[in-house]
């Protein structure tokens, strides 16, 4: 078995003798000479590459996932070790898995008024849900919220979490402070 480019073994007729051995590599983060680091990432391409994860058909996609996650060209993937690829996709679902168990912990609320909420139609806010955190983040700091889009991930994740903190204590303080 040769260590061939992902060019070359998308183009085999069966790739089943690389992909039984390959598959058992262990996660690796390192790709083209690179490593990913989804905090450094603007906010927008994590969500981006989290969209694009479950809708990923080809090979083309896989080559889009990996040049926004390892910052390098279409070149640069295609001419890639195929020993290298398994391992950084690998780690890659397992760093997104992560953001989205933590994301989902860090960011919901067991609110006592959430089937009121659900009753106001939040459904159809969930088209919304990579945007609206950058909008309540823009309106706080009268900044476009685009624009905090292109801010690196871990900053923006990190305010958002304390604004739900603050805003939940802040919350509980009024239902104290009214009784």
């Amino acid at each position: 078995m040769k260590n061939i480019s992902i060019k070359q073994y998308t183009a085999l007729q069966d790739t089943l003798m690389y992909d039984a051995v390959l598959e058992h590599l262990k996660p690796k983060n390192i790709f083209a000479g690179r490593s990913m680091d989804t905090n450094k990432m603007p906010y927008a391409n994590v969500k981006y590459c989290i969209r694009l994860l479950p809708k990923i058909n080809s090979w083309e996609d896989i080559c889009q996932l990996f040049t926004i996650c390892f910052d390098i060209t279409e070149t640069e993937f295609w001419a890639s070790p195929i020993a290298e690829y398994f391992p950084a996709k690998k780690y890659l679902v397992s760093e997104f898995e992560k953001i989205i168990t933590t994301e989902s912990k860090a960011l919901s609320s067991q609110s006592t008024d959430a089937h009121l909420w659900h009753m106001a139609g939040a459904d159809r806010l969930k088209p919304y849900s990579d945007t609206l955190p950058l909008l309540q983040l823009g309106k706080l700091f009268g900044q476009y919220p685009f624009d905090l889009g292109r801010k690196p991930y871990g900053e923006i994740f990190s305010l958002l979490v304390q604004t739900k903190t603050q805003n939940e204590v802040e919350h509980d303080y009024q239902k104290l402070n009214s009784k």
